[in-house]
């Protein structure tokens, strides 16, 4: 395309340099012009790598031209027209008005300095004639320039929203994964902890107190349907519309409701618990009753697998703006802070996920406490109406 674009340039001006106010130059006049015409429209070729020296020659080739007595016509100024374009397209209005200027000045020097003026052309061709060919030429540029730096600025949006979509799903894969990790390990580490000590105490008692087996297998036997329960669940968040089995369970997600049942089955494995309430029991926001069911189901998982003889106090304190929840142990031999492996972390993702507080630690002797608070005004909306 380049090669083309200069040939027809070398055309034209070797055609503009046949021309004269008096007619048309004998061939040996011409010769002189077309060569350098050729060498402008060399430069012209060379001016998409190089638009500020291919500029440079082709203005030097144009004044050489000029004074040497040929009619500056749009022509002959062909090849330094292709280039003042291509150099405000590629570098910009400012730079070309600057050498748009030097080229006009060049080439009317050059046309001025002319003593014999073989040609017979006036003095508004030789300078008026000379800015009104070359500024067009700057004008369409800068209509280039600005529409390929518009279109330059539409691809940059476009990899920039494409890149930060790639992010956005990036970090929701890494959120989903991470609340898939915190539910199953929640549901199974539940009830699968108090599976194994209610399956421990009715080996405990079988020998001797037979008559209290059939009532620990039976909440055996609830503990571990629970389990398959909420994992059929979880499980079922997993599968897509498309897929074949339509049935999964949807039950709705825990909430302070079903804080007795999990205290029952607590109870079961010989711990002593107990719920008491401070302020005035209500519906919360339906993702804070799943957090605090969460939390304080782990808390107390952790204490039916490291507790010894525990007594359990959970603690729910209704508030305006925040609901706190406490749950105390005190045993023979409490969880120590730093053994609750991947339950902790998962505490601590699920409450900061909804802006709030939880903390974990002994606070006394034979005593450990979770606590955890949590900021009601951000979840209101959520609230359904009663």
């Amino acid at each position: 395309m380049n090669l083309l674009t200069a040939l027809v340039a070398f055309i034209f001006a070797a055609l503009g340099a046949s021309l004269s106010t008096e007619g048309i130059f004998r061939p040996g006049d011409v010769l002189p012009g077309a060569l350098l015409s050729l060498v402008a429209s060399g430069a012209l070729f060379a001016s998409t790598r190089y638009p500020r020296a291919a500029t440079v020659v082709a203005i030097g080739c144009e004044a050489a031209v000029c004074a040497a007595g040929y009619l500056p016509t749009p022509l002959l100024l062909a090849p330094l027209i292709g280039c003042l374009y291509r150099l405000t397209v590629l570098s910009g209005p400012r730079t070309a008005t600057w050498w748009t200027g030097i080229a006009v000045s060049a080439v009317i020097l050059g046309g001025t300095t002319n003593d014999t003026d073989p040609t017979g052309g006036s003095f508004l061709l030789e300078t008026v004639g000379v800015a009104l060919w070359l500024l067009p030429a700057v004008f369409a540029g800068r209509l280039a320039h600005a529409e390929r730096t518009y279109l330059q600025m539409v691809q940059a949006r476009a990899e920039d929203v494409e890149r930060s979509r790639d992010e956005d799903v990036r970090r929701r894969l890494s959120e989903e994964r991470l609340r898939i990790a915190r539910d199953l390990h929640d549901v199974v580490a539940h009830h699968l902890a108090v599976a194994n000590a209610q399956a421990g105490a009715a080996a405990h008692l079988l020998p001797k107190r037979p008559e209290q087996v059939p009532d620990l297998l039976a909440s055996l036997g609830s503990s571990t349907a629970a389990a398959l329960r909420e994992l059929k669940a979880t499980v079922g968040l997993l599968r897509t519309p498309d897929d074949d089995d339509s049935s999964a369970d949807t039950a709705p997600a825990p909430s302070l409701d079903q804080l007795p049942d999990l205290v029952e089955t607590c109870r079961a494995t010989g711990m002593d618990v107990r719920i008491v309430s401070d302020g005035t029991p209500r519906r919360l926001p339906p993702i804070v009753e799943l957090t605090v069911f969460r939390v304080v189901q782990e808390a107390l998982t952790n204490v039916t697998k490291h507790a010894v003889r525990p007594v359990v106090t959970v603690s729910l304190t209704y508030d305006e703006e925040a609901f706190s929840a406490r749950v105390v142990n005190t045993s023979d031999h409490p969880v120590p802070a730093g053994t609750v492996g991947y339950g902790l972390i998962g505490m601590r993702e699920r409450v900061r996920a909804v802006h709030g507080t939880v903390e974990a630690g002994a606070t006394g002797h034979n005593q450990y406490e979770v606590t955890l608070t949590i900021p009601l005004s951000p979840w209101q909306e959520d609230l359904e109406p009663q």
